[in-house]
C-alpha cells in the first residue's frame, strides 16, 4: 500500500511524467474516430481487443485515469500473491504474503510506475494462476483471454496452459473467440477488420526489429556480438515454442496441483522474457511474481540454496542496472535480465527433470 500511495501521489501531481499511457489514450481516441491505430513498432503494438480494456480508464479525468490504471495492477498483484501465499503457508498468511510481495515488488515497480501494460499482463497471468489452483477452469480461461486482450503475448501463455491443463481447451477456444470478436461490437466491421489486418502486419514488423535496446535472448546475443538475423530469430522463437510445449506436456503435467500451476506461470513468463523480440527491461515485471513464489516455495521446503538463488536473481535484476548505469549506461539489463532468466529456468528444469511423478519439485530430493 505504501508503494502504491507514493506512486499515486507522484502521478496525481504530474500525470504526464514517466508514463507510456498517452499511447493508450491516443489509441482509444483514434478508435472512436475510426482512424488507423498502427504506425510501426514505435506505436501501438497490441490487438484492437486492447481498446475495450483501456477505454473505461480513458474516459475518467486524466489524474484519476492514471491512478486507477495503475491501481488495477497493484490490486491484482496484491490479491494474487496473498491468495497463493495462503495456500502455501500453514500459519501467518499476512507475513507470508508480505514477504513474497517484498520479493516481487522491486522488479515490478518500474512498469507499475510507468503504467505499462506489461504490469497488467503479468497480473492477468498471476490471477489465472490463482484460478487454476482453485480449479476454476472457465475463470482461468477468461483471465487468459484478458491477458491476450492486454497484449498478444498472452497467446503463448494460453497455449502452454492448454498443454498443462487440457480441461481448458474448449473454454479457451470460446474466450479467445470472444476476445477477438468483441471489438466488432464497438465499431464498423470493415474498420475493425482493417485494424486486425494492420495489427498482424505490425506484429510481423515488430518481429524483425534489430535495435540493440531489447532484453530478450537475441538482445543477449547482440551484446555478445553474435546477433541473429530476423529470420534466424524467428526460427529460434518457433523452435523454442515447440520445446516449451514439449516441456509443458511431458513434465509439468505430472506435477502435483500447486507446483504445476506455479511451473506453468514460470515457464510462460520465461518464454515471454526470452523470446519476445521487443522485450524491455521493465517487461520483467512479468517474471517477478513467479520468481518470488518459487523462491518462497524452496524456502518452505528447506531448500534454501535454491531459494536464495532466486532471491539473488530478483535483487540483482532490480538493483544492479541502476548501480552500474554510470559506467555501462542502459545496456547492462539487456544482458543481465535474460541471463538470470536462463539460469533460473535452467535450475527449475533440472529440478523438474529429477522430480518423481506426483512429488512437489520444491520438496524433491536434490
Amino acid at each position: 500500500m505504501a508503494a502504491f500511495g507514493a506512486v499515486a501521489v507522484m502521478v496525481a501531481l504530474r500525470p504526464e511524467k514517466r508514463t507510456v499511457t498517452p499511447l493508450y489514450h491516443a489509441a482509444v481516441e483514434r478508435w472512436a474516430d475510426h482512424l488507423p491505430l498502427y504506425d510501426g513498432p514505435q506505436g501501438m503494438n497490441y490487438l484492437p481487443s486492447f481498446i475495450p480494456v483501456f477505454a473505461p480508464f480513458h474516459w475518467f479525468p486524466l489524474p484519476i485515469a492514471e491512478i486507477a490504471w495503475r491501481g488495477a495492477a497493484y490490486a491484482g498483484l496484491a490479491f494474487g500473491l496473498f491468495w497463493l501465499a495462503t495456500k502455501n503457508s500453514r500459519s501467518d498468511y499476512y507475513r507470508t504474503a508480505a514477504l513474497i510481495t517484498l520479493l516481487a515488488l522491486p522488479l515490478s515497480l518500474p512498469a507499475l510506475r510507468n503504467g505499462q501494460a506489461n504490469a497488467h499482463l503479468g497480473v492477468a497471468l498471476l490471477l489465472a494462476t490463482v484460478a487454476l489452483a482453485a480449479e476454476r477452469w472457465f475463470l482461468a480461461a477468461c483471465l487468459m483471454g484478458l491477458a491476450i486482450a492486454i497484449k498478444p503475448l498472452g497467446l503463448a501463455a494460453a497455449g502452454l496452459a492448454w498443454m498443462v491443463f487440457p480441461r481448458l481447451w474448449w473454454r479457451l477456444a470460446v474466450v479467445v473467440a470472444v476476445v477477438l470478436g468483441f471489438p466488432f461490437l464497438t465499431a464498423p466491421s470493415t474498420y475493425v477488420l482493417e485494424q486486425f489486418q494492420e495489427a498482424f502486419q505490425n506484429l510481423r514488423q515488430c518481429a524483425e526489429v534489430t535495435e540493440n535496446r531489447f532484453a530478450d535472448l537475441n538482445g543477449l546475443l547482440r551484446a555478445l556480438g553474435t546477433p541473429l538475423s530476423p529470420n534466424a530469430s524467428l526460427a529460434m522463437r518457433g523452435g523454442a515454442a515447440i520445446l516449451f510445449a514439449i516441456l509443458a506436456f511431458g513434465w509439468l503435467r505430472r506435477l502435483p496441483a500447486r507446483p504445476r500451476v506455479l511451473a506453468w506461470l514460470m515457464l510462460s513468463a520465461a518464454y515471454l522474457m526470452l523470446f519476445n523480440p521487443m522485450n524491455e527491461a521493465n517487461s520483467y515485471v512479468i517474471l517477478a511474481s513467479p520468481l518470488a513464489l518459487w523462491a518462497w516455495d524452496f524456502f518452505q521446503a528447506g531448500r534454501s540454496g535454491l531459494g536464495w538463488g532466486f532471491v539473488a536473481a530478483l535483487a540483482t535484476m532490480s538493483l544492479l542496472p541502476n548501480l552500474v548505469r554510470p559506467w555501462l549506461g542502459n545496456s547492462f539489463a539487456l544482458v543481465w535480465h535474460p541471463l538470470m532468466t536462463l539460469i533460473c529456468l535452467g535450475g527449475l528444469v533440472s529440478v523438474w527433470a529429477r522430480t518423481p511423478r506426483g512429488v512437489s519439485p520444491s520438496a524433491a530430493c536434490p
